[in-house]
């Protein structure tokens, strides 16, 4: 199946099939429009409960960028990239976050009903998602939950710290997932990466280490015109995907 022909007219469809992880940018400068488009579009991911439980660090003046690119093992994207972004997962921020939002709701006019409805959801999810004093909290609300779907399947929520790091992860991801389409829309590159030392760059931005976790570090520039893109390949859809 060659969708491509089918979607290279429409610029948003062309971008997720030319994107390519580029591991070797040219020096030019993110203009601050540019930059704010890109955040800007990372923002209207979708996420739990819209929580945004993630922090993004957008590292752009040389001195940061060359100890932050140190910190992910001096590879050639984020030694050579315009603009590095760490992406944080943040549980910590759930409280600020549902503030944010009453307020938002009540300058916007929402019926008091309404926003005391969502404070009340807010305050609920807050202490669910609380793991308390060494994860006692955590164990305890996993049993409870465990029983209750003894009776109806109702799910269970994250519930420990390791959990709520991986709810949080996945919203941080799919931000990530805007950004970089976004920038090869306005015609960037990017080159999402895994290999860093997470505890000395969480150190270096004075991360929480019990409330927020790196989750990737993406590197933002124009491609070098000497870097050669290979070939793409990708599973076939018969063996990826499954029809119902």
């Amino acid at each position: 199946m060659n969708a491509k022909a089918d979607t290279t007219s429409d610029p948003t469809l062309a971008a997720i099939f030319q994107r390519r992880a580029i591991r070797g940018f040219e020096a030019v400068e993110i203009p601050v429009a540019t930059r704010d488009l890109l955040l800007q579009s990372a923002r209207q991911a979708p996420s739990s409960f819209n929580m945004q439980p993630y922090r993004l660090y957008w590292v752009e003046s040389p001195a940061q960028r060359a100890a932050v690119a140190k910190l992910c093992h001096s590879q050639n994207p984020a030694q050579t990239a315009s603009a590095l972004v760490v992406a944080v997962a943040d549980i910590g921020s759930l409280r600020s976050t549902a503030h944010l939002q009453s307020e938002w709701m009540r300058q916007s006019g929402f019926p008091a009903g309404k926003i005391r409805e969502y404070e009340r959801t807010a305050r609920i999810g807050r202490i669910i998602f609380m793991p308390g004093p060494l994860g006692l909290f955590g164990i305890l609300k996993r049993a409870l939950f465990g029983l209750l779907n003894v009776f109806k399947s109702i799910g269970s929520p994250p519930v420990t710290r390791q959990e709520q790091f991986k709810w949080a992860g996945k919203s941080t991801a799919l931000a990530c997932q805007n950004l970089m389409i976004a920038a090869e829309v306005v015609g960037l590159n990017t080159c999402p990466m895994e290999g860093f030392n997470g505890p000395l760059l969480a150190r270096y931005l004075g991360l929480s280490r019990k409330r927020q976790e790196i989750v990737m570090v993406i590197a933002i520039g124009k491609k070098s015109s000497s870097y050669t893109v290979q070939p793409q390949w990708r599973r076939p859809i018969e063996t990826t995907v499954t029809f119902l």
